[in-house]
């Protein structure tokens, strides 16, 4: 019980401490293979004393899953609504962050090949097909689990969404754009989306429906991410075109949801251990990385608040500030 959730902490903060650590480099591709290779590790020692492919094989009937990424695809515009509201709050109070290096700007080269022409590609594969699976690999096959040993189904729904979402805010790429959200802002829409799947996960059984609604919510942020934020453009977060999707969202999560319920015969309650002792550690590890991740951006927002500050030449009361006609 406890190597998942203290594999899982760990694995958090050492890939926030080395995204970080890369955020200011021109490096991108070394930074997804390196989470990659990470959480493959993690898995798998997670998985320790099982085989490896268990977990993978417990698969839902199809329908479950296209179910499932349609909740994802649901829950896609209110978790952008709490990030960019987040954000928006965020730069008020401490300024913005640093701007991210596009893409088209990052150039690496591996054994002689050139790879900034397929660098939005590998990106999307990595933060759309590779990191979803792995991460609900260890998230919803290994750290779930667990956690349903120690509280019991409902209870561990709950706490596995929350520490999914801690943990795919740790270890997103920063400093890179387009690429999916990372930081503190980030943070509350990760936590619905990682609910949304912890709950799909604990009503089908099976990890599949958890990695179908992180791939659906990281597809649709790079396919339709501009055209959400063109028609909301200029409006207020209670807005009826917000509203709208927050309720159309919601509804569609909550119908999906009850469709697998339906469809799904409940699984049985895991029995409880008596083993939890240290395993809460691990928990409390993830919260001391996710306030780094905070005290990180405020440092980042206030510093390039400063910057700016600098940057900006000083006016004098007796200079007009209006431009001249």
């Amino acid at each position: 019980m406890k190597i998942p959730l203290w594999s899982t902490a760990i694995a958090a903060a050492v890939l926030f401490a080395a995204q970080t650590a890369l955020a200011e480099t021109r490096v991108l591709v070394v930074r997804y293979v390196l989470t990659a290779v990470v959480l493959l590790g993690v898995a798998l020692w997670a998985q320790r004393g099982r085989a490896w492919h268990a977990t993978l094989r417990r698969a839902p009937e199809p329908i479950v899953l296209a179910l499932a990424a349609l909740a994802g695809l649901s829950v896609w515009a209110p978790a952008w609504w709490l990030m960019d509201a987040c954000n928006y709050a965020l730069e008020r109070t401490l300024g913005l962050l640093p701007l991210p290096l596009p893409v088209l700007d990052v150039h690496e080269r591996w054994l002689g090949v050139e790879l900034q022409p397929l660098a939005y590609e590998l990106g999307v594969l990595f933060a759309v097909l590779i990191v979803p699976l792995l991460s609900a690999w260890l998230l919803w096959g290994s750290v779930q689990p667990a956690l349903e040993r120690m509280v019991g189904r409902r209870r561990a729904a709950w706490l596995a969404g929350g520490v999914g979402g801690a943990f795919w805010a740790l270890i997103a790429v920063q400093g890179v754009a387009p690429a999916l959200p990372w930081g503190l802002a980030a943070l509350p829409g990760y936590v619905l989306i990682g609910l949304v799947a912890a709950h799909l996960v604990a009503l089908s059984g099976s990890l599949w429906a958890g990695f179908a609604v992180q791939l659906a919510f990281a597809y649709a942020s790079f396919a339709w991410r501009d055209d959400l934020f063109r028609a909301v453009a200029g409006k207020a977060y209670w807005d009826p075109a917000w509203l709208t999707a927050l309720v159309l969202g919601g509804f569609g999560v909550f119908f999906f949801a009850q469709v697998i319920r339906a469809r799904t015969p409940r699984p049985p309650e895991p029995p409880r251990s008596s083993s939890a002792r240290g395993a809460w550690g691990a928990l409390v590890l993830m919260l001391v990385a996710v306030i780094a991740l905070a005290a990180w951006g405020v440092h980042a927002r206030r510093a390039e608040r400063l910057t700016d500050a600098a940057a900006s030449p000083p006016t004098s009361p007796a200079t007009p500030t209006r431009p001249a006609p």
